[in-house]
Protein backbone atom coordinates (compact mmCIF):
# COMPACT_ATOMS: atom_id res chain seq x y z
CA UNK A 1 0.00 0.00 0.00
CA UNK A 2 1.34 3.39 -1.14
CA UNK A 3 1.79 6.02 1.60
CA UNK A 4 -0.23 8.55 0.29
CA UNK A 5 -3.00 5.81 1.04
CA UNK A 6 -2.24 4.59 4.30
CA UNK A 7 -1.76 8.49 5.30
CA UNK A 8 -5.78 8.74 3.94
CA UNK A 9 -7.00 5.98 5.99
CA UNK A 10 -5.23 6.95 8.61
CA UNK A 11 -6.56 10.67 8.97
CA UNK A 12 -10.05 9.64 7.86
CA UNK A 13 -9.68 7.00 11.04
CA UNK A 14 -9.25 9.73 13.61
CA UNK A 15 -11.13 12.25 12.17
CA UNK A 16 -14.07 10.67 10.80
CA UNK A 17 -16.32 10.62 14.04
CA UNK A 18 -16.78 14.34 13.93
CA UNK A 19 -18.93 14.32 10.91
CA UNK A 20 -21.21 12.09 12.58
CA UNK A 21 -21.27 14.36 15.39
CA UNK A 22 -21.77 17.80 13.56
CA UNK A 23 -24.99 16.04 12.22
CA UNK A 24 -25.98 15.24 16.08
CA UNK A 25 -25.25 19.22 16.60
CA UNK A 26 -27.20 20.14 13.26
CA UNK A 27 -30.27 18.05 14.34
CA UNK A 28 -30.47 18.91 18.12
CA UNK A 29 -30.22 22.54 16.95
CA UNK A 30 -26.61 23.31 18.64
CA UNK A 31 -24.99 25.54 17.48
CA UNK A 32 -21.40 26.13 17.23
CA UNK A 33 -19.71 29.33 15.46
CA UNK A 34 -16.55 28.77 12.74
CA UNK A 35 -13.81 30.15 15.26
CA UNK A 36 -15.26 26.89 17.47
CA UNK A 37 -15.21 24.43 14.78
CA UNK A 38 -11.41 26.27 13.76
CA UNK A 39 -10.50 25.70 17.52
CA UNK A 40 -11.30 22.37 17.83
CA UNK A 41 -9.99 21.07 14.63
CA UNK A 42 -6.52 23.08 15.58
CA UNK A 43 -7.18 21.23 19.37
CA UNK A 44 -7.42 17.28 17.24
CA UNK A 45 -4.62 18.06 15.00
CA UNK A 46 -2.42 20.09 18.19
CA UNK A 47 -2.71 16.96 20.38
CA UNK A 48 -1.88 14.84 17.37
CA UNK A 49 1.43 16.83 17.33
CA UNK A 50 2.40 16.76 20.81
CA UNK A 51 1.55 13.34 20.79
CA UNK A 52 3.31 12.30 17.90
CA UNK A 53 6.94 13.32 19.31
CA UNK A 54 6.38 11.34 22.27
CA UNK A 55 6.57 8.21 19.64
CA UNK A 56 9.27 10.03 18.31
CA UNK A 57 11.16 10.04 21.88
CA UNK A 58 10.33 6.25 22.40
CA UNK A 59 11.82 5.44 18.82
CA UNK A 60 15.05 6.44 20.16
CA UNK A 61 14.45 3.39 22.95
CA UNK A 62 13.59 0.93 20.86
CA UNK A 63 14.32 -0.36 17.31
CA UNK A 64 12.47 0.47 14.33
CA UNK A 65 11.26 -2.80 13.81
CA UNK A 66 9.75 -3.07 17.61
CA UNK A 67 8.68 0.24 17.30
CA UNK A 68 6.65 -0.22 13.94
CA UNK A 69 5.29 -3.67 15.61
CA UNK A 70 4.56 -1.44 19.28
CA UNK A 71 2.67 0.88 17.34
CA UNK A 72 0.94 -1.23 14.67
CA UNK A 73 -0.43 -3.37 18.15
CA UNK A 74 -1.22 -0.08 19.81
CA UNK A 75 -3.08 0.95 16.99
CA UNK A 76 -5.28 -2.03 16.57
CA UNK A 77 -5.54 -2.03 20.71
CA UNK A 78 -7.13 1.58 20.15
CA UNK A 79 -9.66 0.44 17.53
CA UNK A 80 -11.07 -2.25 19.95
CA UNK A 81 -11.42 0.51 22.77
CA UNK A 82 -12.83 2.65 20.19
CA UNK A 83 -15.46 -0.53 19.13
CA UNK A 84 -15.90 -1.36 22.73
CA UNK A 85 -16.91 2.08 23.53
CA UNK A 86 -19.48 2.22 20.61
CA UNK A 87 -21.34 -0.70 21.65
CA UNK A 88 -20.89 0.46 25.52
CA UNK A 89 -22.88 3.61 23.82
CA UNK A 90 -25.56 1.54 22.81
CA UNK A 91 -26.31 -0.14 26.17
CA UNK A 92 -26.45 3.30 27.39
CA UNK A 93 -23.76 2.85 30.10
CA UNK A 94 -23.13 6.57 30.70
CA UNK A 95 -26.07 7.66 31.28
CA UNK A 96 -25.87 10.73 34.01
CA UNK A 97 -21.67 10.74 34.18
CA UNK A 98 -20.38 14.16 34.34
CA UNK A 99 -19.10 15.09 31.07
CA UNK A 100 -16.39 17.44 32.47
CA UNK A 101 -15.30 13.87 33.89
CA UNK A 102 -15.73 11.76 31.39
CA UNK A 103 -14.74 13.27 27.71
CA UNK A 104 -15.95 10.02 26.44
CA UNK A 105 -19.32 10.98 27.28
CA UNK A 106 -19.04 13.49 25.21
CA UNK A 107 -18.44 11.50 21.81
CA UNK A 108 -21.22 9.10 22.34
CA UNK A 109 -23.77 11.96 23.42
CA UNK A 110 -22.58 15.05 21.55
CA UNK A 111 -25.33 17.43 23.09
CA UNK A 112 -23.38 16.99 26.04
CA UNK A 113 -21.23 19.27 25.91
CA UNK A 114 -23.50 22.01 25.75
CA UNK A 115 -23.18 22.07 29.53
CA UNK A 116 -25.47 24.99 30.61
CA UNK A 117 -28.04 23.65 27.97
CA UNK A 118 -27.97 27.43 26.54
CA UNK A 119 -28.24 25.88 22.92
CA UNK A 120 -24.81 26.45 21.60
CA UNK A 121 -21.51 25.39 22.11
CA UNK A 122 -19.32 28.31 23.66
CA UNK A 123 -16.72 29.14 25.58
CA UNK A 124 -15.20 26.54 27.94
CA UNK A 125 -17.62 23.51 26.44
CA UNK A 126 -15.82 24.06 22.67
CA UNK A 127 -12.70 23.06 24.91
CA UNK A 128 -14.53 19.92 26.09
CA UNK A 129 -15.89 19.05 23.16
CA UNK A 130 -12.64 19.45 21.34
CA UNK A 131 -10.78 17.47 24.29
CA UNK A 132 -13.50 14.56 23.23
CA UNK A 133 -12.63 14.47 19.81
CA UNK A 134 -9.04 14.41 20.29
CA UNK A 135 -9.36 11.70 22.43
CA UNK A 136 -8.13 8.81 19.48
CA UNK A 137 -5.76 11.46 17.86
CA UNK A 138 -3.26 11.08 21.23
CA UNK A 139 -2.93 7.22 21.27
CA UNK A 140 -2.99 7.74 16.90
CA UNK A 141 -0.26 10.29 17.52
CA UNK A 142 1.98 7.65 19.42
CA UNK A 143 1.42 4.93 17.24
CA UNK A 144 1.91 6.77 14.01
CA UNK A 145 5.06 7.75 15.22
CA UNK A 146 6.19 4.21 16.01
CA UNK A 147 5.05 2.98 12.22
CA UNK A 148 6.95 5.86 10.43
CA UNK A 149 3.59 8.47 9.63
CA UNK A 150 5.28 11.53 8.48
CA UNK A 151 4.14 13.93 11.90
CA UNK A 152 3.76 17.63 10.68
CA UNK A 153 2.11 16.51 7.37
CA UNK A 154 0.10 14.57 9.09
CA UNK A 155 -1.55 16.83 11.83
CA UNK A 156 -1.76 19.46 9.01
CA UNK A 157 -3.86 17.05 7.59
CA UNK A 158 -6.09 15.74 10.62
CA UNK A 159 -6.65 19.32 11.22
CA UNK A 160 -8.02 20.10 7.92
CA UNK A 161 -10.04 16.76 7.75
CA UNK A 162 -11.80 17.46 11.35
CA UNK A 163 -12.69 20.84 10.03
CA UNK A 164 -14.34 20.03 7.09
CA UNK A 165 -15.83 16.19 8.81
CA UNK A 166 -16.96 18.34 11.49
CA UNK A 167 -18.76 21.47 9.36
CA UNK A 168 -19.97 19.28 6.75
CA UNK A 169 -21.48 17.35 9.57
CA UNK A 170 -23.10 20.35 11.04
CA UNK A 171 -24.57 21.78 7.69
CA UNK A 172 -25.53 18.00 7.14
CA UNK A 173 -27.70 17.94 9.90
CA UNK A 174 -31.12 16.59 9.98
CA UNK A 175 -30.97 14.58 6.66
CA UNK A 176 -28.03 12.58 7.60
CA UNK A 177 -27.84 12.29 11.46
CA UNK A 178 -29.56 9.06 11.98
CA UNK A 179 -27.34 7.45 9.69
CA UNK A 180 -24.30 9.63 10.54
CA UNK A 181 -24.31 8.46 13.89
CA UNK A 182 -23.01 4.81 12.94
CA UNK A 183 -20.08 5.81 11.71
CA UNK A 184 -18.72 5.94 15.04
CA UNK A 185 -18.48 2.53 14.77
CA UNK A 186 -15.88 3.00 11.59
CA UNK A 187 -12.29 4.97 13.60
CA UNK A 188 -12.44 1.65 15.54
CA UNK A 189 -12.54 -0.54 12.62
CA UNK A 190 -10.13 1.51 10.77
CA UNK A 191 -7.31 1.57 13.12
CA UNK A 192 -7.47 -2.01 13.83
CA UNK A 193 -6.45 -2.22 9.74
CA UNK A 194 -4.44 -0.05 9.93
CA UNK A 195 -2.54 -2.25 12.71
CA UNK A 196 -2.99 -4.89 10.86
CA UNK A 197 -1.74 -3.87 7.82
CA UNK A 198 1.73 -2.62 9.41
CA UNK A 199 1.73 -6.33 11.15
CA UNK A 200 1.74 -7.86 8.16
Amino acid sequence: MGIGMFIFLFVTAVSIDSFGIGCVLGLKKVGLTFKGVLLISSVSGGMFLLSSYLGHILTSIVSPEDAERVGALALIGIGIYFLWQFFKKEKGDEEGQEPWLNPTKVLNDPVAADVDRSGGIHGKEVWLLGAALSLDTIGAGISGALIGIPTLFTAVMITAATFFMLSCGILSGSKLSNKAESLSILPGVLLIVIGLIKLS
